[in-house]
């Protein structure tokens, strides 16, 4: 039986056509591909391996850079991301158009010792000299990019505002008393180099000193030496003999010159010598207390803090004080009537217990630059300080978290949990000296008689500035801002 046909002539070819059309595409659909091409460039001047040309797919390539002398090899370019690294393994599985770009090594001034381009934070560094009449603005590469120079020595900070101006701590040019630091008065210069404001601290009781802190709302805290006499100290319970000099930390209205809150470390002491003063006790059992009779330093100078720290979020100050290798934390947030109270006790303390007779570890002696990480948003908030290291002579910088809050009892208090910490064999300045976290997450250090260190978080040193001075602080400040 024959089967009759529905099909046309023109039904027929359309079959073909899209027989043929398949055929080809599953052709090359599965055709296989064993060789890839590399073609590899170089800009700037250095050698890189392999060569150019076909290699069997799949196969494991180590591309290797060499700058040539003057250069330094800077990344890759042409794989999915960009490559820094001088020997990168790669699997092959397509064709590559590869260019190493090898960049010059720019000139370094004479005081650079280490300099490793690909590393390094490219932000120019503020340095502050040590009681000295000038700071400058310098680059990487020791290049001065701009350089003040001021009538007054400085006494200690000075930092550059956003719009230019620049506000810091002189020595006044008389004082009724001084200690290392000492200041008197605090300035304020228009970008011009014109003076704008000041303020005075400098009388036979009291004299500013060392470091200040502008605050989110203009005003300004500044740290003060206050003078008691040697009968006010034996009234205060004090062992030793002689007048003393303590702590507090002022608050000042710039736009009219006014002192809107005060802390005194007098209001917050303990001692353990006469028992019939009102402020005897047993100094284990308040650590939140101050114990007058920590140190006996022979001119006075029981405490002798360097750097004032504001942190916003617990609206706290922290005060590095050098004397009893600590950081106490500082109450802001009620007025100068109740800070007299107990309400201004330390909120919490760290860096030596033994300061209020805990035989907990001391990891402190002496200490210099407390601030917060402002700069990298990947360690935001985390605490830096420089421990000097004068047990060991040893410096180590420390980077602590806090919690959101202290716990208000002390019996409660727990040691800062440790974050990071860098220390070297040549990392060593008994005095001044600070660190601060730059936007790349490497940080900065200040080796007061030696210069300034960039280390990365794995601890390498990758930037080194030796100086012919000492230095109190380095400050960096991103263009972006």
């Amino acid at each position: 039986m024959k089967i009759k046909s529905n099909y046309s002539l023109s039904n027929c070819l359309n079959i073909f056509i899209v027989f043929s059309f398949l055929n080809c595409s599953s052709e090359t659909i599965f055709k296989y591909k064993s060789h890839i091409s590399i073609n590899l460039s170089i800009k700037g001047n250095g050698t890189v391996k392999p060569e150019s040309g076909v290699y069997e797919i799949n196969n494991r390539v180590v591309f290797e850079a060499k700058a040539d002398s003057g250069y330094y090899f800077d990344r890759w370019e042409g794989f999915a991301e960009v490559i820094k690294k001088e020997k990168y393994e790669f699997v092959l599985t397509d064709d590559l158009n590869l260019t190493a770009i090898f960049s010059p090594i720019p000139e370094l001034s004479s005081e650079i010792k280490i300099y490793n381009p690909k590393k390094i934070d490219p932000n120019p560094i503020f340095i502050v000299e040590n009681g000295g009449n000038k700071a400058y603005l310098t680059d990487k590469t020791g290049e001065k990019l701009k350089i003040w120079n001021f009538d007054s020595k400085l006494g200690n900070d000075l930092e550059l505002m956003l719009d230019g101006s620049l506000i810091g701590l002189f020595k006044s040019d008389n004082v009724f008393f001084s200690f290392g630091g000492y200041g008197g008065i605090i300035k304020k210069f228009y970008p011009s180099g014109i003076l704008e404001w000041q303020y005075e601290v400098n009388n036979e009781n009291e004299l500013a000193h060392h470091d200040f802190e502008i605050l989110p709302n203009g005003n300004i805290l500044l740290l003060v030496w206050e003078r008691f006499t040697e009968e006010e100290a034996i009234n205060f319970g004090f062992s030793g003999i002689g007048e003393i000099f303590l702590e507090k930390i002022i608050e000042i209205n710039p736009n009219n010159d006014t002192i809107v809150w005060e802390w005194r470390s007098v209001d917050h002491l303990i001692q353990d010598f006469d028992s019939i003063k009102p402020n005897y006790g047993n100094i284990s059992e308040y650590p939140a207390k101050i114990n007058l009779n920590y140190n006996q330093i022979e001119n006075g100078d029981l405490m002798h803090a360097n750097g004032i720290c504001y942190d916003r979020k617990r609206n706290l100050i922290f005060l590095s004080v050098n004397f009893y290798s600590e950081v106490w934390a500082i109450p802001h947030q009620y007025d100068t009537e109740a800070t007299k109270t107990e309400k201004g006790d330390l909120a919490f303390r760290f860096g030596n217990p033994n300061a209020f007779d805990s035989s907990d570890e001391r990891i402190f002696f002496n200490n210099h630059h407390p601030n917060i990480v402002s700069l990298h948003p990947e360690t935001l908030d985390n605490f830096l300080i420089y421990m000097n290291g004068s047990k060991n002579n040893q410096s180590i910088v420390y980077e602590f978290t806090f919690p959101s809050q202290f716990e208000s009892d002390p019996r409660n208090w727990k040691k800062p949990e440790l974050f990071w910490k860098f220390s070297d064999v040549h990392l060593f300045s008994a005095k001044i000296s600070g660190c601060i976290r730059l936007p790349n997450g490497n940080t900065l250090i200040c080796e007061g008689d030696y210069g300034y260190w960039e280390v990365t978080t794995d601890k390498e040193v990758v930037w080194k500035y030796k100086g012919e001075s000492t230095f109190w602080r380095g400050y960096v400040y991103p263009q972006d801002r």
